[in-house]
């Protein structure tokens, strides 16, 4: 992709047409993400899947991207075109997001198909299996959507309203978010019913079944089609940009990975991200069990409360976005937002608080690292290299994304002896996330740790460079240019 002329930069219509237009396009990713997390008690009393069960469909979406996916996304558009590659990968979120509503209809479960699929790999059923190999071929293309918006918005603001931009990006984002939780909360809450059904010891106990997982899946798969619609019309947008000659300057070189490699600051704030984020959407996933469990919430309001955090970062993340255009601090709010967010899961792990608050903190902590991290690649990273560079970034903050959720599911199961999948769907025992929990404060921990060192132990300009607001002085001397 080529630079953006100029004359077309100038044009601000233009300019946050094409960044919305995108943004909606990663929108149903992030719904089609999120729309299982309040699912997983419908998913324990409909299908059978446990807490690992749950943490392996949750993980898989990861397994594309560790495997370089978003690198080769990234090199793809640096060579290409973000309209060519975009194109490929939203398909593939489209495909996957029909697989998994597949995998958790009613009619699949019914048919034949399902039985032979149940004995392909033993004690894995076959909507588990259907649903996994939907989640991975959407996690071929949902990462590198993430970059594809990263470097549209990175290319059109280039000169100005950076760090704002990033943050009204990650808006429509959280948005898709906040949507996915409270719609799939309320669809399968709404639907839900009682029956009697016989226990092993021949008693009759009353078993709750969720008629609204099918629907709700077909829904988020609804999203997604929706999502390629507004592709095309960033596309047609993209085409207005009258820059489209090649400038042999910015494309994307092999040897231009050793540079981003050799890039201290740039492998810094990519290591904080991995370890920020594995703290923040694998909990996202787990947070409606987590909050029925040891709050005694209703599925419709533990799912809903998570949301808090969505809400808090739609106003913070474009307010953070605005003070460091003006102010800079990026360092500063990455150490501020970490903190934030070990104390959080510290909270709820260790106290009885109500559970507002802590959402209300987290939303703040996620407001601030996001805002700071983002715009700060693009002046780390040459142009021609960002796409790359953001893929590299998305491949290993995958890597948490993958292990986190398994790990989870792990120590809840290890440090709950004697519970199982089977007694919690029959109401007579609750999963204790609480070694979970003090796990996911640990995470948070590193990233403490990570971003005190782009805080107080860079020595070079490009770490200074970190506290300055954007277009002064002294970030413009280690601004690369292509």
């Amino acid at each position: 992709m080529t630079a953006t002329s100029p004359e077309e930069r100038q044009k601000p219509q233009l300019r946050w047409a094409v960044m919305f237009s995108m943004s909606l396009v990663v929108f149903g990713g992030y719904y089609v993400y999120d729309a299982i997390s309040p699912l997983r008690g419908a998913m324990e009393a409909e299908l059978g899947m446990g807490p690992t069960d749950f943490g392996w469909l949750v993980s898989f979406y990861s397994w594309p991207n560790i495997l370089g996916i978003t690198i080769l996304g990234g090199i793809l558009m640096d060579r290409k075109s973000v309209r060519f590659a975009g194109l490929i990968f939203t398909l593939l979120c489209v495909a996957g997001a029909l697989l998994m509503a597949v995998g958790a209809s009613e009619f699949f479960r019914r048919s034949a198909l399902r039985g032979t699929l149940t004995d392909v790999v033993p004690g894995v059923s076959g909507e588990l299996l259907v649903m996994i190999a939907g989640r991975v071929l959407f996690g071929f293309g949902a990462e590198v959507l993430i970059v594809a918006q990263n470097k549209v918005v990175a290319r059109w603001f280039r000169d100005r309203e950076l760090a704002l931009a990033f943050g009204l990006n990650l808006v429509v984002c959280r948005l898709g978010t906040f949507a996915a939780f409270n719609v799939s909360a309320a669809m399968v809450d709404v639907t839900r019913t009682f029956e009697l059904v016989p226990s092993g010891t021949g008693l009759w106990v009353m078993a709750s079944r969720y008629p609204g997982l099918s629907l709700t899946m077909w829904t988020a798969a609804c999203v997604m089609i929706a999502s390629l619609g507004a592709f095309f019309v960033y596309a047609a947008l993209d085409t207005l940009d009258r820059g489209s000659k090649e400038n042999p300057d910015e494309v994307f070189r092999l040897s231009d990975l050793r540079d981003l490699v050799g890039n201290r600051t740039f492998l810094a704030i990519t290591l904080l991200g991995v370890f920020f984020y594995g703290a923040v959407f694998p909990f996202t996933s787990f947070a409606t069990d987590i909050l029925q469990n040891k709050f005694g919430l209703s599925t419709h309001l533990a799912g809903a409360l998570p949301s808090i955090v969505i809400l808090a970062t739609i106003v913070g993340t474009p307010l953070g976005g605005l003070f460091i255009d003006r102010f800079g601090r990026r360092a500063t709010m990455m150490v501020v937002g970490s903190f934030l967010l070990m104390a959080v899961h510290l909270t709820l792990g260790l106290t009885m608080l109500t559970p507002i608050i802590p959402m209300i903190v987290l939303g703040l902590a996620f407001s601030l690292v996001p805002a700071a991290m983002w715009p700060s690649i693009p002046f780390l990273v040459p142009q021609r290299q960002l796409g790359t560079a953001f893929g590299i970034m998305g491949m290993l903050q995958n890597v948490g994304l993958w292990g986190v959720p398994i790990l989870i599911g792990w120590v809840t199961e290890w440090s709950n002896p004697g519970v199982t999948a089977e007694r919690v769907g029959q109401g007579t025992a609750a999963w204790d996330y609480t070694a979970a929990l003090l796990l996911l404060a640990s995470l948070g921990g590193i990233a403490f740790l990570l971003s005190l060192r782009l805080r107080f132990a860079g020595r070079d300009a490009a770490s200074r460079a970190l506290e300055l607001p954007h277009g002064s002085r002294g970030e413009k001397m280690v601004r690369p240019t292509s």
